[in-house]
Parts: C-alpha cells; sequence; structure tokens
C-alpha cells in the first residue's frame, strides 16, 4: 500500500522514520514527492495544497493529521463516498487538558503576581477562597478528557454540545438557550468544538453579552469560531476581561493585528496540544490497517454532523 503524508512546512522525517519501523511494508511518500498520484491508496493530510484530492483517483480512504477535518471537508475536490477519519490520540488528549489546567488554574491563582514580590522581597500569601467554575463548549473526546483533569483538582465544570444527551459525570447542556446559561455560570469559558457551518462565528457578541464580569474566553478550537471585532468590543465592556487565544482566523497571526499588543490578550502560537510523531505514527498504521481490512479509518468523520 502506498501511504502519502501532506502537511506543507512541517518536517516529517521521525514521523516517516517511526512508520517504517511499525510497517515496513508501506511505501511511505512526502508531498511533493508523490510519484504517480493516481497509485496512492491512503493519504494523511493537514492544510493541503488545492487540486492535491482530485489527483488522487485511487484514494481507498483520507486521515486529517489531527483532529480537525474542515479542511478536508471544505475541499470541493474530496469525492462525497470517501471515508474520512483523523488522528485523535490519548496524547493529544492529555495535552490540551494541560495546556487548560496551567493557563486557568494559573490565571486564578494569580501566579503572575509572585515573580513580582519576589524581585521585591515581598512575603505576601494569596490564594483564591474558591476553585473557578469551567464551562466547556464541546464535549468530545478533548473535552471529556479535559473535565476529567478539572473533576480530579475538584474544579466545578460543566460542558455544551449541540444535541441533548446524558454524561453522568458533569452537567450537560445543549441548545441555545443551554449556551447562555454556561455562559452566565462560567469563569472561565473554554470553546473546544469542531468547526462546522453551526459553530463558525459563535463566539459572538451574543455570547459575550451573556458571560460574567471579569470572566475570561479560552479559544483552543479554530480561529473561525471568533468574530474578533466583537471580541476587542467586548473587552471593552469587561466581558469577558481576558481572552486566552491559541488559534487564529490567519496564521501565523499578522504582525498589524490588535491581538498582539491587546492588554486583555494572551496568545500562545497553535500549540495548546500538538501531534507528536511517535503518537502519530502509531495511529496512522493503525488507520492504514483498517482500511487495508475493509474497515473505516480511524475515528471517522460523521458526514451528517459536519465533524
Amino acid at each position: 500500500m502506498i501511504l502519502l503524508i501532506c502537511a506543507p512546512g512541517r518536517d516529517h522525517s521521525g514521523l516517516v522514520q517511526r512508520i517504517g519501523q511499525l510497517a515496513p511494508d508501506l511505501d511511505v511518500r512526502v508531498w511533493p514527492e508523490v510519484g504517480c498520484p493516481q497509485a496512492v491508496d491512503f493519504a494523511v493530510v493537514w492544510k493541503h495544497p488545492a487540486g492535491l484530492l482530485r489527483e488522487l483517483t485511487g484514494l481507498k480512504a483520507v486521515s486529517s493529521l489531527g483532529a480537525g477535518v474542515e479542511h478536508l471537508l471544505n475541499d470541493p475536490d474530496l469525492p462525497p463516498n470517501l471515508p474520512v477519519g483523523r488522528l485523535v490520540g490519548p496524547r493529544l488528549a492529555a495535552d490540551m487538558a494541560g495546556y487548560l489546567v496551567a493557563q486557568i488554574l494559573g490565571d486564578w491563582r494569580r501566579l503572575d503576581r509572585f515573580p513580582h514580590h519576589q524581585r521585591r522581597k515581598q512575603w505576601r500569601p494569596w490564594a483564591p477562597d474558591r476553585p473557578p467554575q469551567v464551562g466547556l463548549l464541546g464535549f468530545g473526546r478533548m473535552g471529556k478528557r479535559a473535565a476529567q483533569a478539572f473533576k480530579a483538582l475538584k474544579v466545578p465544570v460543566a460542558a455544551w454540545r449541540r444535541g441533548a444527551g446524558t454524561e453522568a459525570s458533569i452537567p450537560l447542556h445543549h441548545d441555545r438557550q443551554g449556551l447562555e446559561t454556561l455562559a452566565g455560570w462560567s469563569d472561565y469559558l473554554v470553546c473546544l468544538l469542531p468547526l462546522t457551518d453551526h459553530t463558525r462565528g459563535i463566539l459572538d457578541q451574543e455570547l459575550f453579552r451573556r458571560m460574567k464580569p471579569d470572566s475570561v474566553l479560552i479559544n483552543v478550537g479554530r480561529g473561525e469560531h471568533l468574530v474578533e471585532k466583537d471580541l476587542l468590543d467586548a473587552l471593552a465592556k469587561n466581558r469577558p476581561s481576558l481572552a486566552i487565544l491559541d488559534v487564529f482566523g490567519e496564521e501565523p497571526l499578522p504582525p498589524q493585528h490588535p491581538f498582539w499588543t491587546h492588554p486583555a490578550v494572551r496568545i500562545t502560537p497553535h500549540c495548546a496540544s500538538l501531534t507528536q510523531p511517535e503518537e502519530a505514527a502509531e495511529l496512522i498504521v493503525a488507520s492504514v490497517r483498517r482500511v487495508q481490512a475493509g474497515l473505516p479509518p480511524l475515528d471517522p468523520v460523521q458526514w451528517e454532523f459536519g465533524y
């Protein structure tokens, strides 16, 4: 089987080496060294160039090199019946949970004040009188792992998802009323949603009006979830009072963008959770083996939901 990896701008040498160790029978190619495009059986892509899928006429399946699949589902050249999967391993979800715990508890406990005191040799003990209330927009694999992490620390956590459901471990909300209820309850409102037509622009002025004064917005979903102008207006009104952003509509964030210098915006460069070569290789090989056995790839997309 011929496997193509296409994620422009990334070094795939470690990934290819590990795949070779796990599955020496696979013919692994890295874009743009495709060879005969029609001979490729399985492709793993991330923000692939336009027209690539049109050339790969022999594909049996395609997978995203990560949790997001909008770059595939929005490609007009994606065959309608082609199985689509994604790579979401336990390490990816654990790293996301770790990022959120670090950002939220570090901010809630105001740990940034102590280096300032240390430089001045000031002894000023302080801790908050209660844990923060954390609201998660999205309750897929990432959301569930984050909820587990906060519950283990006795931090109140609740979540919202589009459809109704039951989850005994935490309160779950759905529909627009549930979204507004969660926004008004949360000290920290975290977007972990997939990007679909229904979630694009969900972080907007209407939602910000429902947030608590002095609350914090965290976006680790996709940049297109956020209406940037609405956020800038909302920050001026202190709802939220702070935005922690890891994803953006244009990446890298342009140097002239106002987020860089805004005093109420903290930026991380889309690194809250990165697919590591070791885990990615194992997931890719497992996904390929499933396809060879006539099964769907790992974590198949639910076309009716758009993710």
